[in-house]
């Protein structure tokens, strides 16, 4: 019987510092429960096992940190060297700082154009079988070699087709030129149909200006006279420019602040020859055809000049001038030479009178 309550008494006592020691030697033998990591709450980073405590404690290292922020009064830059601030900047694991920037760079058009065209003289006023036109033509067979360089490079890209890109980039253009009757209002789309080479070219000036624009007819198809490709810093990134020409009908009339026609007819169409280039971003997925520039030969004439109105200005009264010492000097000159001939007038009567009586 005492053997039995001393095994079950060692029992329980085995129980009780197992649950508050997770390793505990019981004779000869170990046991080992699995606990968790005490905690009351809030949770902590000491390890259950007191075991390791020491080693550790030898683990941990003290490391000097850099002081990455000072006060610039501890800063004295100016009594050391270069040599003694790099040598510093490498204690505290500092890298020396950049003398420059770097922003991203966005290539979305070019700034120039890629051999610009040169239309034939008399394009839209001469016939076609003029001497003029045939040696342009002729000279433009030559320089096909070169085009179609140009042409296979862009196919590379995108399905191009010559009919059908004209038609397109003429409702661009027509849709660009209805938007800027309003440029405030339409500022969002236009930067999607012009690039920004062309947007302040295109809106200068229109800020005290009203301009009603519409087209009436076409008068011939419009057709691409010129494609060209260009490298932008790289070999991938390309560019492309296709002049096309445009032969419409137009209306245009310019009015000023005040109301009054500046230039051009509200109600006559003119007949208008216009090479418009437009510009892409070939090697970009989402890049999209807009207006970049357009083309005014050297033979065409002079525009008309813009009738410009002037507001009369209102001026206040001038106040009374003060003369000079000069004048005040002319002045009192004058009137002593008067009264000099006054005198002698006098002087001249008494003696044609005769000698006067004296009295007493």
């Amino acid at each position: 019987m005492a053997a039995l309550l001393s095994k079950t008494l060692a029992n329980q006592t085995q129980r009780i510092i197992t649950k508050q020691l997770p390793l505990f030697a019981v004779g000869s033998s170990e046991v080992i429960i699995d606990l968790k990591q005490p905690c009351r709450g809030l949770p902590t980073s000491k390890h259950w096992n007191p075991k390791w405590r020491l080693l550790r404690k030898k683990k941990f290292m003290k490391i000097d940190l850099p002081t990455f922020v000072q006060l610039k009064k501890d800063r004295k830059d100016e009594d050391r060297t270069p040599d003694e601030i790099r040598k510093d900047m490498k204690k505290e694991g500092r890298l020396p700082p950049r003398t420059f920037q770097e922003l991203p760079l966005n290539f979305s058009c070019t700034r120039s154009l890629i051999d610009e065209y040169k239309p034939p003289e008399g394009d839209g006023r001469q016939s076609l079988l003029s001497s003029k036109l045939l040696s342009e033509s002729v000279s433009k067979m030559m320089k096909g070699p070169k085009s179609i360089k140009h042409v296979r490079k862009l196919k590379k890209y995108e399905d191009f087709q010559e009919t059908e890109f004209a038609q397109e980039a003429q409702d661009i253009y027509v849709e660009a030129q209805t938007l800027l009757q309003d440029v405030y209002k339409n500022q969002d789309r236009l930067h999607e149909l012009v690039t920004e080479k062309a947007f302040p070219e295109m809106v200068h000036g229109l800020e005290t200006k009203t301009m009603r624009w519409s087209i009436t007819e076409t008068v011939e198809p419009a057709k691409v006279v010129h494609i060209r490709t260009e490298e932008v810093l790289t070999s991938d990134n390309l560019f492309a420019q296709v002049t096309v020409r445009m032969h419409t009908k137009q209306i245009l009339a310019i009015y000023d602040r005040f109301g009054r026609l500046m230039y051009g007819d509200p109600n006559l169409p003119k007949s208008v020859v216009e090479y418009v280039i437009f510009e892409k971003w070939i090697s970009d997925t989402y890049g999209r055809w807009r207006i970049h520039g357009k083309l005014i030969p050297d033979w065409m004439g002079p525009r008309d000049s813009l009738l410009k109105t002037y507001r009369v200005p209102t001026f206040d009264p001038l106040p009374p001038e003060e003369p000079d010492d000069k004048d005040k000097t002319l002045k009192k000159r004058d009137v002593e030479s008067d009264d000099d001939v006054d005198a002698k007038d006098e002087d001249d009567k008494d003696s044609k009178s005769g000698p006067r009586l004296a009295t007493a």
